[in-house]
């Protein structure tokens, strides 16, 4: 059972701003004149994304992967859009509201939806199959592939 602490959401809030500011380095940096504008940008962009992508990692051992995916995915990507309309100009119409509304209520969603109590146990690996190249394949015929 994971044990949820508030250092795993501040992980999460912490992945999520990174991948928002990676992405939004990655846009900005198409519009820098000086040298090595492109290089430094995506330099920036794999740096912010890598450290999101390990601060994900880290929130995902207190928080169920699924509800920590969903957040990170549906915050990024409605802060991205907020961020592409308030720094980039980019337009902000209904229909994009409207999806943004429906990421988040799907992220809540399956916040929600996902059980509190005792993890399941995990499934037996394949009691009673071998593993080994020469094991006898379930799909062939009796006897087959014996000496």
């Amino acid at each position: 059972m994971l044990t949820t602490k508030p250092f795993h959401w501040y992980c999460l809030l912490g992945a999520i701003a990174l991948e928002v500011g990676g992405t939004t380095v990655m846009k900005l940096a198409q519009g820098w004149t000086f040298a090595h504008a492109a290089l430094l940008g995506l330099l920036l962009m794999w740096l912010a994304i890598g450290l999101s992508y390990y601060l994900l990692a880290l929130s995902t051992t207190g928080l169920p992967v699924g509800v920590a995916f969903a957040f990170w995915e549906g915050l990024g990507l409605t802060l991205i859009t907020l961020s592409s309309v308030l720094i980039l100009n980019e337009a902000l119409t209904f229909k994009r509201v409207l999806g943004l509304i429906c990421v988040l209520a799907g992220a809540l969603l399956v916040h929600h939806g996902t059980g509190h109590g005792e993890s399941r146990k995990p499934r037996p690996h394949d009691a009673g199959r071998s593993s080994s190249p020469d094991a006898e394949s379930t799909d062939a015929a009796p006897g087959a592939g014996r000496p």
